[in-house]
């Protein structure tokens, strides 16, 4: 490992101890000091504030507005910037930030995808029970379930469980009977 990609390590592991959690800040900050002999390099080269533009990926519009909402939680500027490179595929947007922020940007990012996923799901349920999207008698292939229910447990009854908060709260809409093919009924 060259000095300048012990000092990039350096940092995201100083980012780590900063912001991490329990054993895993404890044994950042252990790293961190045996690379910081090893290599010796100053604290002050790694805690250098050079702000530089850093590129992110995301893959859907609603983890784009979640990673410029990670953009302002860190840095605190509303400002980013889009990428307008060849490839119109490549979602990425670009923040200006040090080294140990884009580190805490890339953990938080990943972290709040995840449980934004979580929840979705749960949403999901929710939306499909409390609108009813299941087929009728009327379908061409209606086949009843009549197999055997199954204990839910774990993380997948807490899902379950928040599914049907959800549905509780849901503004239930049906579609118009126009759209879906019967006569509207008239209202006396």
């Amino acid at each position: 490992m060259t000095r300048e990609q012990a000092a990039d390590k350096l940092k995201k592991l100083k980012a780590l101890a900063d912001r991490g959690v329990g054993g895993e800040r404890e044994s950042a900050l252990k790293l961190y000091r045996k690379l910081m002999e090893k290599y010796q390099i100053d604290e002050g080269e790694i805690l250098e504030e050079r702000v530089t533009l850093h590129w992110f990926s995301y893959k859907t519009e609603l983890e784009e507005e979640l990673l410029i909402r990670v953009f302002y939680k860190v840095t605190g500027r509303p400002s980013y910037h889009h990428y307008t490179g060849n490839y119109s595929r490549r979602k990425k947007r670009g923040c200006s930030c040090t080294e140990i922020e884009a580190v805490e940007i890339k953990m938080l990012f990943e972290f709040y995808r995840q449980e934004l996923k979580r929840e979705l799901e749960g949403f999901l349920i929710a939306f499909y029970q409390g609108n009813n999207i299941f087929p009728d008698e009327n379908a061409r292939c209606y086949e009843e379930y009549d197999g055997p229910e199954r204990e839910l447990e774990g993380e997948e009854l807490r899902k379950y469980k928040k599914a049907a908060w959800y549905e509780m709260v849901l503004d239930k809409k049906t579609p118009p009977r126009a759209l879906i093919g019967e006569a509207e009924e008239e209202e006396e």
